[in-house]
C-alpha cells in the first residue's frame, strides 16, 4: 500500500490534448460525478475511466469541490487500478479486451475497510467522513469511482449511489460507441447511408431511455412519503407503456400491498397464490402473455392476478418488494420496466427503511407514555397508602403517647412492622442471586402471615429451574410475586399452587387460587396489567381465567426473551 502511495502522482486528473468528442465525454462523466456529490452532499468525488472499445485513454474527472481530498481521492483510484490489475491477471486474461458484455454483467471489486484505512491513516484522514471507492467493469470497459462522503451516510446507500453511477457511465461509454459508429459511417460514403441513420436512431432511442430514466430518479427523490410507492408504480408504467400496475412491499416477513393504479382492487392480497409473492419470493421476473401459448406448467398454475388484470401482466422483484404491470396491447416492454425498476430500487428500499423508522419511533412514544403512566399511578399508590396505613397509625402512636408505656411500645412495634412491610413491597421484583425456586419459596411467608396455605410444583424436561436463562426466570418471578400479591390483597383465599413448567423453548408459569375470583366488572389491577405489558414486549403472553371459587394467572414466555 505505501508504494501505491509513493506512485499515486502517476494518475492524472485530464488526458492531455483531448479531442472535442472526448472533452464532452468528459463533461457529461464529470455531472455523473456532480450528480453523485449533491445526491449525498459528498465533500469530493472522482471518476477514473478506460475503454478499448471506444478508444478512450485513461481519465480522471474530478468536479468542484474541496482540493485538499485530491491526494487522498489519487490515492484510492490507483489502489483500485492495482486491484483491478491482480483481478484481471488471475483470472489469466487480459485488461480489459475481449467482446463486451452485457450492463447486467457489471463486476465489481470494492476496497476493504483495512486497505481504506491505510489510506486514510497516510492521508490524515479529518474526522467527520468517510472513504468509499469500488471499481467496476464489463469486460471491455473499466470505471474506477472514488468519493468522500459525510460519516453519518450508510454504507448500503454510498453503495448503492456507486453502483447507480458506474453504470450511468458505463452507458455513456456506450453511447459514445455508438457515436463513433455514426461518425465512421458517415465518411465511408453514400452506400452506408442507411446503416449510419439506423446507428442514430439507436442513440436517439438510448439517449431518450436515459433522459427518462433520470427524470424517474428526480421524480422519486421529490415523491413525498405518504404516496412514494404511488409515484413508483405510476413512473414505472408510464415509461414501460402498461396501464395498471400495483405495487407490494415486504413489510414483517410479509408482502403487503402498498399501492394501485386506479381500477385495480385495493383489497387485492399478494398471498403464497400470487404472482407477485412468487416473483417476490424467488427474486425471478414472472410474465403472462396473453398472445402466447402458455406452457403446460403455467396451464396447472392459477394465480389470483388472472382474475385482476384482463391481458398481459408480468411481476419484477426489488430488493424492498415487487411489481405487477399490466397491458391491454402489445406497446408495453418489460425490459424497460425492468431498467426502470432496477434504477428506482435504491428509493424503494429507503422508503421502506423510513417507514419502519417511523413506526419504531411511534412505538418508542407510545411506551414512554405508558411508562409515565405507570410512574405516577404508583406514586399515588404510595400516597394512598401512606395516608391510610402509616399516617393512621402515626395518630394512634400520638395519641397513646398520652397513655400507658405498654400502649405506645405496642403502637410504635406495628409501625415498625408496617414500614418494613411496605419498603420490602418498594423494592424491584428481583430474583438476585438466587435461583428462581428459592425466590419463590421466600414469598411463601407472605402468604402463611395472610393465612394462605401455598404449593409449589416444578415441572420441565429436567426439572430444574437452571435450565430457564436468567431473563426469563427474572420475568417468572415477577409474574408469581404480583399474582401472589394480588391473591393475598383480593382473593381471599385458603390455598394457592404455583406451578412452572419449562423447555428448551419456552417456561410456563401458572398461579392457581381457590379465592372468591373476579367479577365481571372488576379490573385485573395495575400490577399485572404492567406484568402483561412487559411480557408482550417479550413476546410473551399473560392469561388470567377467573370464576367463582378459583382464579388462575397464566404467563408463557419464550426462551427469545
Amino acid at each position: 500500500m505505501r508504494n501505491v502511495l509513493k506512485h499515486r502522482d502517476r494518475l492524472a486528473t485530464e488526458a492531455s490534448r483531448p479531442t472535442s468528442r472526448q472533452s464532452s465525454f468528459g463533461d457529461r462523466i464529470a455531472g455523473i460525478a456532480e450528480l453523485g456529490v449533491a445526491t449525498i452532499a459528498a465533500e469530493r468525488c472522482a471518476i477514473a475511466f478506460q475503454s478499448n472499445g471506444v478508444h478512450l485513454a485513461q481519465l480522471a474527472c474530478a468536479p468542484r469541490g474541496d482540493s485538499r481530498w485530491d491526494p487522498l481521492v489519487k490515492a484510492v483510484l490507483l489502489a483500485l487500478d492495482n486491484r483491478l490489475s491482480d483481478a484481471v491477471a488471475a483470472r489469466g486474461t487480459k485488461r480489459p479486451r475481449g467482446v463486451a458484455t452485457s450492463n447486467e454483467s457489471i463486476d465489481q471489486i470494492a476496497l476493504s475497510a483495512r486497505e481504506i484505512g491505510a489510506i486514510a491513516r497516510v492521508e490524515k484522514t479529518g474526522e467527520g467522513f468517510q472513504i468509499a471507492g469500488s471499481a467496476f467493469t464489463d469486460g471491455v470497459s473499466a470505471v474506477r469511482i472514488a468519493i468522500v462522503a459525510p460519516f453519518d451516510r450508510a454504507r448500503s446507500e454510498i453503495e448503492a449511489l456507486l453502483q447507480l453511477m458506474a453504470r450511468s457511465v458505463f452507458v455513456e461509454i456506450e453511447l459514445s460507441a455508438s457515436r463513433a459508429s455514426l461518425e465512421f459511417w458517415r465518411t465511408h460514403g453514400a452506400e452506408n447511408g442507411r446503416q449510419a441513420a439506423g446507428a442514430k436512431q439507436e442513440l436517439v432511442r438510448e439517449r431518450t431511455a436515459s433522459d427518462y430514466l433520470d427524470n424517474a430518479v428526480a421524480a422519486a427523490r421529490r415523491a413525498q412519503p405518504a404516496d412514494c410507492f404511488q409515484r413508483f408504480g405510476e413512473i414505472v408504467a408510464a415509461g414501460a407503456g402498461f396501464d395498471q400496475w400495483m405495487v407490494a412491499t415486504a413489510d414483517g416477513g410479509e408482502l403487503m400491498l402498498a399501492a394501485t393504479s386506479p381500477g385495480v382492487p385495493k383489497e387485492f392480497d399478494p398471498s403464497e397464490a400470487s404472482t407477485l409473492s412468487e416473483s417476490f419470493r424467488r427474486h425471478i421476473v414472472i410474465g403472462h402473455w396473453s398472445d402466447r401459448e402458455a406452457s403446460d406448467a403455467d396451464r396447472v398454475k392459477h394465480y389470483l392476478e388472472e382474475r385482476v388484470f384482463a391481458g398481459s401482466y408480468v411481476c419484477i422483484p426489488f430488493g424492498a418488494g415487487a411489481i405487477a404491470l399490466a397491458s391491454r396491447d402489445a406497446r408495453a416492454s418489460a425490459a424497460r420496466a425492468e431498467a426502470i425498476v432496477e434504477r428506482l430500487a435504491p428509493f424503494a428500499a429507503s422508503w421502506v427503511l423510513e417507514r419502519d423508522a417511523s413506526r419504531h419511533g411511534i412505538l418508542v412514544r407510545q411506551l414512554a407514555l405508558r411508562m409515565f403512566a405507570a410512574i405516577d399511578e404508583e406514586r399515588a399508590k404510595i400516597a394512598r397508602d401512606l395516608h391510610d396505613d402509616q399516617a393512621q397509625l402515626l395518630a394512634a402512636a400520638k395519641i397513646a403517647l398520652d397513655g400507658p408505656p405498654e400502649a405506645a411500645r405496642s403502637i410504635f412495634k406495628q409501625v415498625e412492622q408496617e414500614l418494613r412491610r411496605k419498603t420490602r413491597e418498594l423494592r424491584p421484583a428481583t430474583i438476585g442471586s438466587a435461583s428462581l425456586d428459592e425466590a419463590i419459596e421466600r414469598e411463601f411467608g407472605r402468604l402463611n402471615r395472610a393465612g394462605v396455605k401455598a404449593k409449589f410444583v416444578h415441572l420441565g424436561g429436567g426439572g430444574e429451574a437452571g435450565e430457564i436463562s436468567r431473563p426469563v426466570q427474572q420475568l417468572c418471578f415477577q409474574v408469581v410475586r404480583e399474582a401472589l400479591s394480588n391473591v393475598i390483597r383480593h382473593a381471599r383465599a385458603k390455598s394457592v399452587q404455583i406451578t412452572i413448567e419449562n423447555n428448551y423453548a419456552a417456561a410456563r408459569v401458572s398461579v392457581r387460587d381457590d379465592g372468591r375470583g373476579i367479577s365481571g366488572g372488576q379490573n385485573e389491577g395495575s400490577g399485572l396489567t404492567g406484568v402483561r405489558e412487559r411480557l408482550e414486549l417479550m413476546g410473551g403472553t399473560l392469561v388470567v381465567e377467573s370464576r367463582s371459587g378459583r382464579t388462575t394467572v397464566v404467563a408463557e414466555i419464550p426462551e427469545s426473551a
